[in-house]
């Protein structure tokens, strides 16, 4: 007897028809067949990437280069031993994974989709991959939410490694694909992106739902089950219609057993609050699922009382395919619900979907005229739940499509990606991630002890991921692949980790209270220009981009001609400062390929880290002619010394839903206009600045 399968019931006609097919050929599929025959792709090196981006983002300008973001596959590509089918499931991953966690009503579609919006690949073999934040609804501060837990960053602190840091002004505008939906679809990231919040109270609230209202009000569809393929005892769907978008709101029933006040069959109307009944049933946790404005779905794991989960009690439900059979909010859910709502389409079980209706009115005994209207109300037909249930599907079968993701049987693509990135490494896959042959990869780790070490237990098996994610910075710098930058700390459920109440991700400050570079409203912060004749660059020194409080800031600035130069800073609060010129220094000039660090102390003034502490943006713009800003005229410089230019969100910042808005001026016209294309440039950064840890 082989304890580990489980009886699912009878194939669907569709896995019939598969396996079917596969009988009828002898095996796999011709083209299958081929794909797995071990050819040759050329690899691609990290090095290689990076150049292709910085040339890509040079054809780009204004918001659409501060929005670009990177995905890339080129080390599965690198792997002889992943088909090209493969690496088109990859490919579908990437861009189900984004919408699955989008916040905008747009569908981000392949490169290859009719989508109005879809990625774009930079290289023929199509393994990097550009898309724009906002077509999914996120900030750049979502996007460092991700990076900065990065393992695999290598540090550039030249050449086209450090000029594409520059133009997106982001550490990391580049993430493997692998890894981004292996920590996007677990919490904490999980939760954090899409927003959803630590109770099912604060969701419902956000959706503009009033469940036990709508319950009260008869506007809900039940399906109540003995069983199902996640749950152990009886289980009780819910579905309510959302006002404020187009879609639904599923909420699940579940039970640690089937006795007494648990048992649906005889306590079908809950929960408690809901309804002037003694049939009230009391429910252990649940399931939401729910649809994102752009018609991909969302999940949440609750507690009885609504309390958020990251993974869902094995007692009551579980998922044969994770570690231990845990349920793992996202990628559990996602994968499960590969076809949106289930049952899906032509599953038997789709015909017993409903067992509670008839079987309490047909009881009697227990429920009397009252109770058997009710229930009527609140559980329909057994056809009209399925039309229901139908509609729900083919929204999310619709937003696929317009995505161009083409399922193929019951592969889930993110999920399958997911899995690849958790999968013990072999040689063919520790040599594919740095973009070497098995034997460079061999020759490279026998050159140190410590790797070699390493090589000699990948040579006996295999090695566990969560142990080569450690030894990932020390194999890339003994074997000559670089520095890698460090990295904060990510639990991960699928490894096990527990994922404490406040994680590294809720330091960052709510995106709706962060200025952006490129959409401040405030012209002299907003305006860009990287493409011209005159190149400016801003660092700061080590590159370093957090300081605590008191720490000393020096920004280091070169330009490729010589030009004059006006510094200015936005702080967490929006108040803009002139930071250059200034008392001492009225008029900054800056000669060609000079590196003029700012400020020293012989310039006779500092800068300190101090509050309000978040992130600050500083920008600088150099120009041909002396810049004359409104308000900062010789006599006020000599007065205040370093000019407060106004609260850039009083006077300026914009609704993210407004527009036609007109940017404030700092200066008496727009700069495009005061300077030809080739007579000025912009450069940017942001730094954050903290308060002093407490011992």
């Amino acid at each position: 007897k082989m304890k580990n399968l489980e009886w699912n019931g009878p194939l669907s006609e569709s896995e019939q028809e598969t396996l079917n097919r596969w009988i009828l050929r002898g095996g796999p599929a011709e083209d299958t067949v081929e794909d797995l025959s071990g050819r040759q792709r050329e690899l691609i090196s990290q090095a290689e990437v990076v150049e292709l981006i910085a040339d890509d983002l040079h054809t780009l300008a204004g918001t659409q280069l501060q929005n670009a973001r990177y995905l890339t596959i080129s080390n599965l590509h690198n792997n002889s031993t992943i088909s090209d089918r493969e690496l088109d499931v990859y490919r579908a991953a990437i861009v189900k994974t984004l919408n699955s966690l989008s916040r905008s009503t747009e569908v981000l579609g392949l490169d290859t989709s009719n989508a109005t919006h879809k990625l774009i690949a930079l290289d023929n073999d199509r393994t990097i991959f550009r898309f724009d934040l906002h077509v999914i609804g996120w900030t750049r501060q979502d996007w460092d939410r991700v990076a900065q837990h990065d393992p695999f960053g290598i540090v550039h602190t030249s050449g086209s490694g450090k000029k594409m840091s520059e133009l997106t002004n982001t550490e990391i505008p580049v993430l493997r694909a692998d890894w981004f939906v292996f920590v996007t679809l677990q919490p904490p990231l999980y939760h954090e992106l899409i927003g959803i919040p630590k109770s099912l109270e604060e969701l419902e609230t956000q959706l503009g739902i009033d469940r036990l209202n709508s319950i009260k009000e008869r506007h809900v569809a039940r399906a109540g089950m003995e069983s199902s393929k996640v749950s152990v005892n009886n289980r009780l769907l819910e579905r309510i219609p959302m006002n404020k978008t187009s879609g639904a709101y599923h909420l699940s029933y579940d039970f640690a057993s089937n006795d007494g006040v648990q048992n649906l069959f005889e306590n079908p109307l809950g929960p408690e609050g809901a309804l002037d009944t003694e049939h009230i049933f009391q429910h252990d946790g649940g399931e939401v699922i729910y649809n994102l404005p752009n018609g991909f779905q969302a999940y949440m794991l609750i507690t009885a009382k609504g309390d958020r989960l990251d993974t869902a009690p094995q007692a009551i439900v579980s998922d044969s395919t994770m570690p231990g059979g845990v349920i793992i909010n996202g990628i559990s859910c996602l994968s499960c619900h590969y076809q949106g709502m289930k049952p899906e389409t032509g599953v038997p079980r789709l015909q017993t979907l409903d067992e509670i209706r008839q079987a309490t009115l047909d009881n009697f005994r227990r429920f009397n005229r009252k109770d058997r209207e009710l229930i009527k109300e609140l559980y329909p037909k057994h056809e009209e739940f399925l039309v229901l249930l139908e509609s729900d599907r083919e929204r999310f079968l619709k937003a696929m499509k317009e995505a161009g993701i083409e399922q193929i049987d019951a592969e889930e693509p993110a999920r399958a990606l997911f899995d690849r990135f958790a999968k013990d490494l072999d040689l063919a896959t520790v040599a594919a991630e740095f973009g070497l042959t098995q034997e460079q990869m061999k020759e490279r780790m026998n050159r140190e002890s410590e790797t070699r070490l390493l090589l000699q237990r990948i040579q006996r098996g295999t090695l566990k991921r969560q142990l080569f994610l450690e030894e990932f910075a020390e194999v890339a710098n003994l074997t000559g692949q670089g520095e890698v930058r460090d990295s904060k700390e990510l639990p991960m459920p699928f490894f096990g980790d527990k994922v404490p109440e406040s994680t590294a991700v809720a330091e960052f400050v709510n995106p709706a209270k962060v200025l952006i570079p490129g959409e401040t409203g405030v012209n002299l912060i907003d305006a860009e220009n990287r493409t011209g004749q005159l190149q400016v660059e801003l660092w700061t020194a080590d590159n370093q981009k957090s300081f605590e409080e008191n720490e000393v800031l020096a920004f280091r600035a070169r330009a490729n001609e010589d030009c004059f130069l006006t510094v200015v800073s936005i702080d967490p609060e929006g108040e803009i400062s002139l930071l250059l010129p200034n008392e001492w220094h009225p008029e900054f000039t800056l000669k060609k390929g000079q590196t003029a660090t700012i400020p020293t102390k012989e310039m006779g003034f500092e800068f300190f880290a101090m509050p309000p502490h978040g992130q600050t943006i500083v920008k600088v713009i150099a120009t041909k002619r002396k810049l004359v800003i409104k308000g900062a005229d010789s006599e006020t410089l000599r007065q205040k010394g370093i000019v407060s230019l106004g609260n850039a969100k009083a006077i300026g910042v914009r609704e993210a839903v407004a527009e036609n808005k007109q940017p404030v001026l700092l200066t008496s016209q727009k700069l495009e206009e005061l300077f030809a294309a080739n007579e000025w440039a912009t450069a940017v950064l942001t730094v954050v600045t903290r308060a002093p840890e407490i011992p």
